[in-house]
C-alpha cells in the first residue's frame, strides 16, 4: 500500500506538471509540499486521473497477495490510503514550515483531498476484479475434479 499511495502522489505531481486534466473543482493542498510554489491546489480531473487507477492496481495487489473480497480490498484500501496521505501531508507541511510533525497532524483529517484520495482509491479496489492466485482459491482445480488430492 506504501508503493500505491506513493503512485498516486506520484501520478498527480506529473500531471500538475503538464498542466493537463484542469476541470472541476480545486482542492486545497492536495499536494501540501508545493504550497510555497502555489501549486498545492489541484483540480478533482486530475485527482480522479491519479487515484482511480492507482486504486484499481492495489486492489488487484491486495486481490493477489491477500485474497480479500472485493469489500475488504477497499475498506483496507481506504484506511491505509488515509493513514499513509494523513501522515505524508503532515511530514510536507511540516517541512514547508520547518516545525515539528506534531503540530500538523491535527489540521490534516479537515482536507477534502486526503479524503477524495482516500475514497478513490477505495472505489479502484472495489472494482478491480480477483487475479492470479487469489480468482482460483474459489474454483475447484481440475486436479481436484478429476481425483487426485495432492
Amino acid at each position: 500500500m506504501v508503493a500505491a499511495v506513493g503512485g498516486g502522489i506520484g501520478w498527480l505531481y506529473a500531471l500538475r506538471h503538464v498542466n493537463a486534466l484542469d476541470f472541476g473543482p480545486h482542492f486545497t493542498d492536495a499536494l501540501p509540499l508545493q504550497r510555497l510554489a502555489g501549486g498545492a491546489r489541484q483540480p478533482l480531473g486530475r485527482i480522479l486521473v491519479a487515484w482511480l487507477p492507482t486504486g484499481v492496481a492495489a486492489g488487484f495487489a491486495l486481490a493477489f497477495v491477500t485474497g480479500l473480497r472485493r469489500p475488504a480490498r477497499a475498506v483496507l484500501a481506504f484506511a491505509a490510503t488515509l493513514v499513509l496521505v494523513l501522515a505524508s501531508a503532515a511530514a510536507s507541511d511540516a517541512l514547508t514550515t520547518n516545525e515539528p510533525i506534531r503540530r500538523h497532524l491535527r489540521e490534516q483529517p479537515h482536507r477534502a483531498a486526503t479524503w477524495v484520495a482516500a475514497g478513490l482509491m477505495a472505489l479502484g479496489a472495489l472494482v478491480a476484479p480477483a487475479i492470479g492466485r487469489a480468482a482460483g482459491r474459489h474454483a475447484p482445480s481440475a486436479g481436484r475434479a478429476a481425483g487426485d488430492f495432492r
